[in-house]
């Protein structure tokens, strides 16, 4: 596979394409692929688009990589994964479900206007995961790479999580590829998320003659809601 590629990739180099035309051709293959993902919608809620779409994302993958991605279904959500190599070092992470709900190409349809290109995730993320393809592709060769593309990520990884972990722990560098920052700025580190389960009781009372001994515990949930939103840091 590596002497494949590393000859595709001289080949490439030596076409009498002027330079601008082969990144022309570049560009248009690399949209063509993010159109693909795009159409193939893939909201998280729903296990069967989600499947459809793992199929599509390993077609894409398999064609530039030259390599089967395996299949890792937990809960009924899938995950892809390629390894290359016997010692991981790099690990690449992109997830190919969304948040879009099925039907929303019809009012967001796939699109490149005024140099902006536009449709259901192709911002969070499957611009990255075709980026990652192409960028991988170029390299003469993927030793120690690997890449990791799973299908829960919006609700928060459910089912990922510990498949994210164990692979991270085999590689001296992680690489997360969504989006940028604003003006295309290189994220280094993101906050984290925690979840907690708040239990709050009340008091009964009667509300007309006794509200004094009373304790309303929707009013309770506020005061600690507001609380907790107060210690936020947008910095972060």
């Amino acid at each position: 596979m590596t002497e494949r590629r590393a000859a595709a990739n001289r080949d490439l180099r030596r076409a009498g394409a002027r330079p601008a035309a082969r990144e022309q051709a570049r560009e248009a293959a690399l949209i063509a692929d993010i159109e693909r993902l795009v159409c193939c919608e893939s909201p998280s809620d729903d296990l069967a688009a989600v499947a459809r779409s793992a199929e599509v994302v390993a077609e894409i993958g398999a064609r530039h990589l030259e390599a089967e991605a395996e299949r890792v279904v937990i809960d009924g959500r899938t995950h892809l994964r390629w390894r290359f190599g016997a010692e991981p070092r790099v690990l690449l992470i992109g997830h190919h479900d969304t948040v879009w709900p099925i039907g929303s190409l019809e009012t967001h349809p796939f699109q490149v206007r005024d140099g902006v290109l536009r449709g259901p995730g192709c911002f969070d993320m499957k611009a990255g995961l075709a980026m990652a393809f192409h960028a991988l592709a170029a390299l003469d060769d993927l030793d120690g790479v690997t890449l990791l593309v799973t299908g829960d990520e919006e609700p928060g990884s459910p089912s990922s999580r510990r498949l994210i972990e164990n692979e991270a722990r085999r590689c001296a560098a992680a690489l997360v590829l969504e989006a940028a920052g604003p003006g295309g700025a290189l994220k280094t580190e993101r906050k984290g998320v925690s979840r907690y389960e708040v239990l709050v009781r009340g008091r009964a009372a009667h509300a007309g003659l006794e509200p004094e001994r009373g304790v309303n515990a929707t009013v309770e949930a506020a005061r600690q809601i507001t609380a907790v939103a107060a210690r936020s840091c947008r910095r972060l």
